[in-house]
């Protein structure tokens, strides 16, 4: 035992004892909460700039999807030159019909053109170039076929409406020119009034793009968007230029050119809000044809915060976006939203509305309303 011991106490260190001194514990949780801090705050900061990035992805595709979707028909408005006999039934316009949100108002703009809806199929046989007033067109591939009474279009060429229609078979009401020919695959079209329009703060869901065919319930198409806005350069008086507008240059084509032209653009310069003095749309807009040449589109799309996107009557604040969302439109500026029933106050009075937003405007020239 005593060997042993003697041993022991002849061993390098066998006496002393290991481990931390409570300073020494203090200090490494210390450092370690310090890092766990840092890193928590990193994985935060990311996951908040992913949800940010993704909710500006989305809107940003949003409002590219329904620039795309409107211009589409409105570059097509007229195509056909489909007259007031063909448009003169029930949901159709005549080549254009446009509603404008007064200055300051809070609402969307409208519009209902008389567009091509679709490609119905092809003539499966060439046309003779004498016809008889109901002329049946074998139309192949039996794609949908316009609704009867509704109006087609061979290849923009010649309009007429139809008295019936099947998946093979139109039976058209005018009645060719003596002079028509049309060979085998000739296109046909289906013409219709299409209308879109945005829906409201108050609506359930708010803010989507909705698009209706002549009569038929208005569809929402693409979600997201709070406003659109139209202006339309007019060539009223037939010489084949665009009128000038009060407020633009004289002689000049530019962008207060564009009626209503109340709001402020950039062309070459930056010109403000009010430096025009035409507040409304000329009624030859609705004329047929139409003596629009162009159409400014402007669409303003809003991001959807997740936690929001499926309850009923939500204005889509973010309280996790702190910018602010002041936009001006054309003749509409869109503020803080009025707050009501349908818009609960998620802020206090004088701080960001949380609306993160974008923009989107694109010129459109019209495709065959130059025509007689």
């Amino acid at each position: 035992m005593r060997w042993n011991k003697k041993l022991r106490k002849s061993l390098p260190g066998a006496n002393k004892e290991q481990g931390f001194t409570l300073v020494e514990l203090m200090v490494a949780v210390a450092a370690f909460s310090i890092v766990s801090l840092a890193a928590f705050a990193v994985l935060d900061s990311g996951q908040r700039n992913a949800l940010m990035n993704d909710q500006t992805v989305k809107v940003q595709q949003n409002v590219r999807l329904a620039m795309d979707i409107i211009a589409r028909d409105v570059r097509m408005t007229g195509y056909g030159n489909p007259n007031l006999l063909v448009t003169a039934f029930p949901g159709c316009p005549q080549h254009l019909n446009a509603t404008n949100a007064a200055a300051g108002n809070p609402l969307s703009d409208t519009i209902a053109i008389m567009t091509v809806n679709q490609e119905v199929g092809m003539l499966d046989a060439a046309i003779p170039a004498v016809v008889p007033t109901d002329m049946a067109m074998a139309a192949v591939p039996p794609l949908i076929p316009p609704l009867a009474p509704g109006v087609v279009t061979l290849d923009g060429i010649f309009t007429s409406r139809v008295n019936l229609a099947s998946p093979v078979l139109l039976t058209l009401v005018s009645t060719l020119p003596p002079t028509a020919s049309f060979p085998k695959g000739t296109r046909v079209f289906d013409l219709a009034c299409v209308t879109y329009a945005v829906t409201g703060a108050g609506v359930t869901p708010p803010f989507q793009l909705t698009r209706a065919v002549g009569g038929a319930a208005a569809v929402a198409i693409v979600d997201g968007i709070e406003s659109i806005q139209f202006a339309y350069a007019v060539d009223a008086d037939g010489n084949g230029a665009i009128d000038d507008q009060a407020g633009g240059v004289a002689g000049t084509f530019d962008c207060l050119d564009f009626v209503p032209n109340i709001g402020a653009c950039t062309d070459v310069v930056v010109r403000p809000a009010n430096t025009g003095t035409v507040a409304a749309i000329p009624a030859s807009v609705s004329l047929t044809p139409t003596p629009v040449r162009q159409v400014r589109i402007t669409v303003v799309g809003r991001a959807i915060p997740p936690a929001n996107m499926n309850v009923a009557n939500n204005c889509w604040y973010d309280r996790n976006y702190t910018g602010t969302s002041l936009i001006r439109v054309e003749d509409q500026l869109l503020v803080e939203p009025a707050l009501g029933p349908a818009c609960p106050a998620l802020q206090p009075p004088g701080l960001p509305s949380g609306i993160r937003r974008r923009v989107l405007t694109r010129v459109v020239s019209l495709r065959e309303t130059s025509l007689n």
